[in-house]
């Protein structure tokens, strides 16, 4: 009678925990593998976006009605969790204002924005061709993170980088000086 007392208990226990998944739960500014609750299925992850970052929380259960950053996953079988991206290592780029005023220029910021890709995405920077672009022809992307919209790429209004911090007024103003030797040599 003891056996099978014994291992009806177990079997109950058993039958609570099989099913259960493992998800990455944000709480706070921390991520971390949680047990779900029995009636949950799935995990919901936030949206990665190149030079953003995420856009919401991860959690247990579904995705919330008309929730736009959010994709479900099922565990697999392998594993306890929903990985999501593989995110690569952030870097920084400067923004850009143009402030009101008779006399105004283009204006960068005075600390950098910390910039978050994909592992696949390239570092890029943007910024206004300040010698050229007027305050219409030039609409920031992302505080200065990414590419330049291709329209403003095209008019020449806008300046792409490959490295971090490369759209600094110092190394841009550098590039400019280097451009004009390069069309001289070319020239000669």
């Amino acid at each position: 009678m003891k056996m099978m007392n014994f291992a009806i208990v177990m079997f109950s226990v058993l039958g609570l925990t099989y099913g259960v998944i493992t998800c990455k739960v944000t709480t706070g500014d921390t991520v971390a593998d949680t047990e779900c609750a029995a009636e949950d299925t799935v995990c919901s992850l936030p949206v990665f976006t190149d030079y953003t970052g995420y856009a919401g929380d991860y959690a247990c259960g579904a995705c919330g009605t008309g929730a736009v950053n959010c994709v479900e996953c099922t565990p697999d079988d392998d594993t306890t969790a929903c990985t999501g991206e593989e995110i690569g290592e952030n870097f920084e780029c400067y923004a850009w204002t143009f402030p009101s005023g008779e006399d105004a220029v283009w204006t960068q910021g005075e600390t950098a924005t910390v910039c978050q890709r994909k592992a696949a995405t390239a570092v890029m920077c943007n910024a206004p061709d300040y010698n050229s672009a007027t305050q219409t022809q030039y609409t920031i992307q992302n505080a200065g993170c990414g590419p330049c919209d291709a329209d403003q790429k095209t008019a020449g209004t806008c300046n792409e980088c490959e490295a971090t911090m490369c759209n600094s007024s110092s190394f841009l103003t550098g590039s400019l000086i280097l451009a004009v030797l390069s069309a001289l040599v070319f020239l000669m």
